[in-house]
């Protein structure tokens, strides 16, 4: 169920942070997600937005957007 949740959020997120993120091999740290979005060609928005995230390792493109739904959302993922 949860999965499910967070493969949700995915879908909320803009099309061109979506595309970052499912470029991405994970697992990542926040600092490896930004370095390789910028090697990518990502704008300065996403780039701030993705800064917002929490200093851990993420498994996935779902759980980066869950914790990017909860930064603006403030509900839990």
């Amino acid at each position: 169920m949860e999965t499910e949740s967070k493969s949700k959020f995915i879908t909320e997120l803009p099309i061109e942070t979506r595309e970052i993120l499912k470029n991405l091999d994970f697992p990542l740290t926040r600092k490896e997600i930004i370095e390789q979005a910028r090697k990518s060609g990502a704008i300065q928005d996403i780039l701030r937005e993705l800064g917002m995230l929490p200093e851990k390792k993420y498994n996935s493109a779902e759980e980066v957007a869950g914790e990017l739904h909860r930064i603006y959302i403030g509900v839990p993922s």
